[in-house]
């Protein structure tokens, strides 16, 4: 079965390749175009060079010659200008179609895509993971075919001025094939686990960043700078692993490529002082000879390159391997927003069980009736279920047994009620900038009427002028210079904006005072009027506070589904 799973994902890397590569198909192919054009214009460099010192050393004229070199030396520099610019185009249309997929998968699957990952490592797999398809589209891509157009037409042109140096350089290219192909399968996997261990760096850099004054006041900043040290020096290894096997491709390439232009070197050498001891059947002049000896290093040019090329296309189908299942598994539980409703509705789970993304039920046998107008409690220790419970309604959790009904209406799997929740979670998302541009996050087009009265009636706006603040005062990085309370006000204040008829609350008091729950819980009471209220909490002041308590059972086991 895991076989058949692996299988199954390297079938859908492949898809995505070819499909990211539609965007960047045209400059590719204009790429290939010129870089073969900057191939041929070298046979004319050498054709040109060689028949003018030919010709000069037979008394005849140059100057034609050197101006067929002078014309090549023009085209070749403006064709692989050219080809280098539309590369770079190419690799920007694919990473942009990765990015682009990944993102709009995100939107249709919603925020529970990015789950099971720390923030750092989700923005270096939609970061850097992608960014790697740059140089499989701007280099692989087009590299791939030149490695077999470019030598052919040199060793045509070769050909034309002696058959046996053709031959020479004919025979020394056949054993590179497997040799790339053995580099190739080991750099694949080597590329996989580097790019593992910068998801890894990433994700332990972000989670101490945001951390940072936690982690001094406990005094652990040797200790978590070890942790970052590890992952740092894991990354290192992995990524000298990777250039280890490009310098052993691209020595081994070296070799062969010196080695052949030595033989056509001893040919043409041996055959022009007429001391080469076996009968060939041709004649070669100067000319011939030194064309030849200038063509020689440009036929194994593209293949030299493709050595290094096949590490960029080990990072692309790494990339690929990680990005296309992780869409294809989002677009697979794509959530659909149901329209907004008109009015606070009925919400009954009736023997609900719940999971999340394959695990087993975390929740089960959950049954009540939350109605407009009270507060209705889901009660437990932690892990029983509870946010389980509210994130349902979103969509975010998986419904493996019995019925959510709203308004008697069964609420089908992957539908959200997105559009008409307001939610408001145990640690409320700030971001930098003011109290104002945090409110206006819930609802952009309020007017500044609509948010004074939500600041009022959550009492955002007593706190603020109690501690000299305004509306326009401004907020550091997770809200500093706000308190506890200030910050569940400030998000409470920013569901209201969105007037929603849902209002799901995610411990809300999880990090406030006696006092300040208190006073956050009568803001709660007149919030409730005209709204159907769902409430995840342990607090005993909140649970007395409601009209409903649902106790929940001991944490279910979440093991693989």
């Amino acid at each position: 079965m895991a076989s058949s799973g692996a299988s199954q994902d390297k079938n859908i890397s492949r898809v995505a390749l070819r499909r990211w590569g539609e965007a960047a198909r045209g400059n590719v192919r204009g790429a290939l175009a010129l870089h073969t054009l900057a191939v041929c214009a070298w046979v004319a460099i050498a054709w040109g060079l060689g028949h003018a010192v030919g010709a000069l050393a037979s008394g005849g004229a140059a100057t034609p010659w050197l101006g067929l070199a002078l014309s090549g030396a023009a085209v070749r520099t403006a064709a692989v200008w050219g080809a280098e610019t539309l590369a770079a185009r190419a690799g920007l249309g694919m990473v942009g179609a990765a990015r682009g997929e990944v993102l709009s998968a995100a939107a249709r699957a919603g925020p529970a895509m990015l789950g099971g990952e720390s923030a750092g490592a989700r923005t270096s797999q939609i970061v850097d993971r992608t960014g790697k398809l740059a140089a499989y589209a701007a280099g692989w891509l087009p590299g791939q075919q030149l490695a077999l157009i470019g030598p052919l037409i040199v060793l045509i042109a070769s050909a034309t001025q002696t058959w046996l140096a053709a031959i020479l350089l004919l025979v020394s290219v056949i054993v590179l094939p497997l040799f790339i192909w053995l580099t190739a399968s080991e750099t694949a996997s080597r590329a996989r686990a580097q790019q593992a261990s910068l998801d890894l760096l990433s994700g332990s850099f972000q989670a101490r960043a945001a951390q940072a004054g936690l982690i001094r006041a406990f005094r652990a900043v040797t200790r978590e700078t070890r942790a970052l040290e590890l992952a740092s020096e894991s990354l290192r290894q992995r990524t000298m692993a990777i250039l280890r096997v490009a310098f052993l491709s691209t020595a081994v390439l070296e070799f062969f490529a010196s080695v052949s232009i030595a033989l056509v070197a001893v040919y043409v050498g041996f055959k022009l002082l007429g001391v080469f001891p076996f009968e060939t059947g041709e004649t070669l002049t100067l000319a011939e000879g030194l064309t030849v000896l200038i063509l020689a290093p440009e036929f194994f040019a593209p293949i030299r390159k493709l050595s290094g090329l096949h590490h960029d296309r080990a990072d692309g189908v790494a990339a690929a391997e990680m990005l296309a299942p992780w869409i294809a598994a989002a677009e697979a539980t794509e959530i659909r927003r149901l329209p907004r409703l008109n009015a606070a509705p009925v919400i009954a789970f009736e023997e609900v069980a719940l999971a999340h993304a394959g695990q087993r039920a975390a929740v089960r046998g959950v049954s009540f009736t939350a109605r407009p107008g009270e507060l209705c409690a889901l009660s437990g220790v932690s892990g029983s279920g509870k946010s389980s419970c509210l994130l349902a309604l979103l969509a975010r959790t998986r419904r493996v047994e019995g019925r959510i009904l709203i308004d008697a209406r069964p609420l089908e799997d992957g539908a959200s009620l997105a559009e008409s929740v307001a939610y408001v979670g145990q640690t409320p998302w700030v971001v930098e900038g003011t109290v104002r541009s945090n409110l206006l996050l819930g609802a952009p087009a309020a007017s500044e009427a609509a948010l004074e009265d939500a600041a009022r009636q959550t009492g955002l706006l007593n706190l603020l002028t109690a501690s000299g603040r305004t509306l326009d005062s401004p907020l550091g990085r997770f809200g500093a210079g706000l308190s506890g309370g200030q910050r569940q006000r400030l998000a409470l204040a920013r569901a209201l904006l969105r007037d929603a008829p849902i209002l799901l609350l995610d411990e809300p008091t999880a990090h406030l005072d006696p006092d300040a729950e208190a006073g956050f819980l009568a803001v709660l009471e007149s919030l409730a009027r005209g709204r159907t209220l769902l409430i995840a909490s342990h607090s005993e002041a909140v649970l007395a506070a409601c009209d409903l308590v649902v106790p929940l059972g001991e944490p279910a086991e979440m093991e693989p589904a």
